[in-house]
């Protein structure tokens, strides 16, 4: 994958060209064809602003059945989950969509401390806030679990433990889906300050939807 620069901060936008050569089980790109994708970094989600496909033959080489030819065997369903790896590689820019969630020390659960209910209240909003920015082929509790620091297993039985009054989940218990309260919002904004703008800039920090933000 090639990109057009080495920083990709709040609201950037990047240009890359996905070819043949990332093929690596997540996408197909024939041989003949090439993609040209731009991507926004909007509150830490990759967003897919726009994809143009392309031949990579020269001008002479060309043709109108091989472009044809070539589509239908492009699989790019996980298009998303693949620039999120690619991007996300600490050889490359290391970005990380945590970067743009409110700083919070959250050492009280990987050291199986008592949490407290601001602790909750954060554990809720960043649980959230990964529903809204991971790719939907990119596991929640897994992902949630190494920013953690603690095993998949003990995420799942805090999720468990989330206290009712701060947080609702919807859907079934292995789906995405959840709403923080207001009593949660109150929590969180009292913590944040004087920078309590940070967290009601943000549209994914509240609630989960299947709505598309960007």
């Amino acid at each position: 994958m090639k990109i057009n620069n080495n920083n990709f901060e709040l609201n950037e936008k990047l240009q890359v060209v996905i070819d043949s050569n990332d093929n690596e089980g997540l996408i197909f790109i024939p041989k003949t064809t090439q993609l040209e994708v731009e991507i926004e970094n909007y509150y830490g989600k990759i967003a897919i602003n726009k994809i143009n496909i392309f031949p990579a033959e020269s001008e002479f080489q060309i043709s109108k059945q091989s472009i044809e030819n070539s589509i239908p065997n492009m699989d790019i369903k996980l298009l998303d989950r693949y620039i999120y790896k690619v991007l996300s590689d600490k050889a490359g820019l290391a970005y990380s969509p945590y970067s743009y969630f409110p700083d919070y020390d959250f050492t009280v659960f990987e050291k199986g401390r008592r949490p407290s209910s601001l602790d909750w209240a954060m554990f809720a909003s960043l649980y959230v806030y990964s529903c809204n920015v991971l790719p939907q082929s990119v596991k929640v509790e897994l992902s949630l679990a190494k920013f953690l620091r603690i095993s998949e297993e003990n995420f799942k039985r805090f999720m468990k433990k989330i206290p009712q009054e701060l947080f609702r989940k919807s859907g079934h218990a292995d789906s995405r889906g959840g709403d923080i309260s207001l009593n949660s919002e109150n929590l969180i904004k009292d913590y944040l300050g004087d920078n309590q703008n940070i967290f009601e800039s943000n549209p994914f920090l509240k609630f989960y939807s299947e709505v598309d933000f960007s």
